[in-house]
């Protein structure tokens, strides 16, 4: 999956750190400056990628902005508050929804695009309909062709996915996520949370607890058809009722090792 959150970091710190570049005094400034522009973006590019989670938890939970009735956005706050995230911007944002007369809803939209592969996005949208409309627009200019909902089942599955911090042997902690309902920390995404505080209380670190649309099978592409992918993933990003995108490209294993990084 395309992490919007590493896309935002590159980009936002690209252009921070031109600005570092012409300042000019002592090299160590410029390292300081530098450094902080790097932590700045990324900072700020968390705070946003969790207001979208907070924003798709509180729609798919009946529009439900209390956690103590939200397990979901529980989880996503507990999770932003490890990783020190503002909490007093999540808490506003909350209020913002609470009083917001219009709700929003998720609904996903798949599509087959360049070199043959498949993609799946997440739309989050109070105008469904219209987002829906801006979509297919773009899937006019790029030749993409909707599939109408095909693809979910047939190509990808739906997931829960935790990832802890290192405890104990791999066997060990496999047999863990197996009893509280876990298949390798994969699980059934109506139980997430239920599962994560299972984790939790066997003295697990959960460092992110979401949702994903994984590939049964993935395909390689070709460079021009990779380029095509970059350019339309670039599209998808500017669309702001976009809160994910999946797909199932192999992708190059330098690309993969950076997305792990």
């Amino acid at each position: 999956m395309y992490s919007f959150t590493r896309l935002c970091v590159q980009r936002v710190a690209c252009g921070l750190i031109r600005q570092d570049k012409r300042l000019k005094g002592h090299a160590k400034w410029q390292n300081i400056a530098h450094t902080k522009a790097l932590k700045d973006a990324e900072k700020s590019s968390l705070t946003l990628a969790f207001s979208r989670r907070i924003k798709v938890a509180v729609a798919e939970g009946n529009n439900n902005t209390k956690p103590n009735e939200n397990p979901k956005l529980s989880s996503i706050l507990d999770e932003a508050k490890k990783k020190n995230i503002p909490m007093a911007t999540l808490h506003g944002l909350l209020e913002k929804l609470e009083k917001s007369k219009t709700k929003s809803q998720t609904e996903f939209v798949d599509f087959r695009g360049p070199g043959g592969a498949y993609f799946i996005v997440k739309i989050l949208s109070h105008n469904v309909v219209g987002a829906k409309m801006t979509l297919n627009t773009l899937f006019r200019k790029s030749k993409c062709k909707p599939m109408e909902g095909k693809s979910k089942g047939a190509l990808f599955e739906h997931v829960g996915c935790i990832i802890t911090e290192h405890k104990g042997t791999l066997d060990s902690a496999t047999e863990d996520a197996i009893t509280v309902g876990a298949d390798d920390f994969v699980c059934d995404p109506t139980v997430l949370p239920k599962v994560k505080n299972q984790l939790e209380a066997r003295e697990y670190s959960v460092l992110t607890a979401d949702d994903e649309m994984v590939p049964k099978n993935t395909i390689e592409l070709s460079e021009d058809d990779l380029k095509r992918v970059d350019f339309l993933i670039e599209k998808l990003g500017a669309i702001d009722e976009i809160v994910s995108i999946d797909h199932n490209i192999q992708l190059p294993e330098e690309e993969v090792v950076e997305n792990k990084n």
